[in-house]
């Protein structure tokens, strides 16, 4: 990453696109936001190339600097303006929206945390992990959707490995506490695991992220 041309650019930017779109996706639960935020990433992640030394793979690099650029927008003036939850208000005892649509694709999961382990998730369980407080989302995120290792799990969070493990371990006992007290699981036609809110029978359809990326920008 230190002497890069055009080229070299486009095919880092095209190579992690997806990877760090879906990790934003999923930490905001905000497709406009999603893309915003990767492009700034990108540009972040350019200007502080000459900082990469190869210690980790390109990508966790990446997803370090992705999560620092959610949290920075988090804690910015913009994001209060525009009314998404903040670091402060994401507390362990937040409702999740009553989202109950199912998103095509994902397949049975064999026990109930673990249906958090798929990138398309239903719109129910997606707000469920939203409604984590970021020490504690971010991790299963990092490991469950884009597959990371507990240490590189570590890496991006800036932490060591056993905080790591910790955090993962109370993130998954945390979802299932939630989603065994105010969901009703079930499995629909498709015979996609589901969950519908206890407290609502409203239906809706949940976003899901591009799988390419957009052109990048000058």
């Amino acid at each position: 990453m230190h002497d890069v041309n055009a080229t070299d650019l486009d095919s880092f930017y095209r190579t992690h696109y997806s990877d760090v779109h879906r990790f934003v996706f999923h930490f905001l639960q905000d497709a406009s936001l999603a893309d915003e935020l990767t492009q700034e990433t990108f540009l972040k992640a350019y200007e502080a190339r000459g900082s990469f030394r190869g210690e980790a793979p390109e990508r966790v690099w990446l997803l370090r600097i992705a999560r620092n650029t959610c949290l920075d927008y988090l804690r910015s003036p913009r994001s209060r303006a525009r009314g998404t939850v903040s670091l402060e208000q994401q507390t362990e005892g937040q409702e999740p929206r009553a989202v109950t649509a199912t998103i095509l694709g994902a397949e049975p999961p064999p026990s109930i945390e673990d249906t958090a382990r798929r990138t398309e998730m239903t719109g129910c369980v997606q707000q469920f992990v939203l409604s984590l407080p970021e020490s504690l989302r971010t991790p299963l995120i990092l490991h469950d959707v884009e597959g990371l290792t507990n240490r590189q799990i570590a890496e991006v969070l800036g932490c060591s490995l056993e905080a790591a493990k910790m955090r993962l371990h109370r993130a998954r006992a945390k979802l299932r506490e939630l989603m065994e007290e105010r969901c009703d699981l079930f499995h629909d036609e498709r015979n996609v695991l589901s969950c519908l809110p206890t407290d609502s029978r409203d239906s809706g359809l949940f976003a899901t992220p591009p799988t390419s990326p957009p052109p990048a920008t000058a």
